[in-house]
């Protein structure tokens, strides 16, 4: 049930942002955020891959699990990592029509820009930007027409009059610790 993972690690000694700890990671220590899976599968996975001694910093959303060991069963770890935060995307889609599309576009976009913030939409030798959005990577302003085109592109001349992302005609940033989460309901498509 994982969907993404991202590991950060500071293998310094030092607890500031630095070139070599862009994220102020406590000294010699590991933050894995996790999207998907259950706390207890994905704690015993750090649990089985992790070195002694690293300090394990909980970077987004808080969990911990105590694990006890497949192969010996008085050894106990608190394993401790996180979920993303999730940064909730909204978008508004205004499209002219110009008489060709089916009644059921709006539909078949909000499926469209959902499958392609989830690495769905285009195949991996077609084009650009076939993996969706991954923890800490920020949502681009302008890709976000891919989607869109790739269904009134199969129609006459239809245009996008209006794209907005979170209130904005701009790039979403992503914090390294957070993920954009993408919801139909959270999809406006307005066809004149």
């Amino acid at each position: 049930g994982v969907r993404r993972v991202k590991v950060y690690e500071n293998d310094t000694n030092i607890g500031t942002v630095t070139v070599d700890n862009p994220y102020g990671l406590p000294p010699h220590s590991i933050a894995p955020v996790i999207d998907g899976g259950t706390d207890d599968d994905v704690a015993m996975a750090i649990y089985l891959k992790k070195n002694p001694g690293a300090l394990m910093y909980q970077a987004g959303t808080p969990f911990s699990v105590e694990v006890t060991s497949p192969r010996y069963p008085t050894n106990k770890k608190v394993i401790k990592a996180s979920r993303p935060l999730y940064v909730d995307m909204i978008m508004i889609i205004n499209v002219k029509n110009d008489g060709t599309l089916p009644p059921n576009a709006d539909q078949l976009i909000k499926e469209a820009v959902m499958e392609y913030a989830a690495g769905d939409l285009i195949p991996a030798d077609v084009g650009f930007k076939i993996s969706g959005f991954d923890i800490g990577e920020s949502v681009p302003f302008s890709t976000m027409f891919t989607p869109i085109n790739k269904v009134i592109g199969s129609y006459g001349n239809s245009y996008v009059s209006l794209l907005q992302l979170n209130g904005a005609q701009a790039n979403v940033t992503i914090a390294y610790n957070q993920m954009s989460r993408w919801t139909a309901t959270n999809i406006t498509v307005n066809i004149t």
